[in-house]
């Protein structure tokens, strides 16, 4: 997977910030070698990746998590079992 520092840099990300705060980052960026941009985005991208990924991840507790496999061990009811066996109209070939 490459990272943001391997992948073409085409975009701006332009920030209004206190003087005093933009001095911070540039002694921090200073003091770890690298240049701001570098800096900024390694700290900030593997925060945004696992603010998504907890985004899209649903939680349960494992007494939810069991009446969901409940719900999905039940037998099909009639009306399901039909709409199960229904060819849609979009499924039909042309003729």
């Amino acid at each position: 997977m490459s990272t943001a520092a391997e992948s073409p840099r085409d975009a701006r990300l332009d920030l209004r910030l206190p003087q005093e705060t933009r001095a911070l980052l540039d002694e921090a960026a200073s003091l770890a070698g690298t240049n701001l941009t570098d800096y900024v985005l390694g700290l900030v991208v593997p925060a945004a990746r696992r603010d998504v990924l907890e985004a899209r991840q649903i939680r349960l507790s494992h007494e939810a998590w069991e009446d969901f496999l409940d719900v999905l061990d039940r037998p099909d009811s009639p009306e399901l079992a039909a709409l199960r066996g229904h060819t849609p109209t979009w499924g039909e070939p042309r003729s």
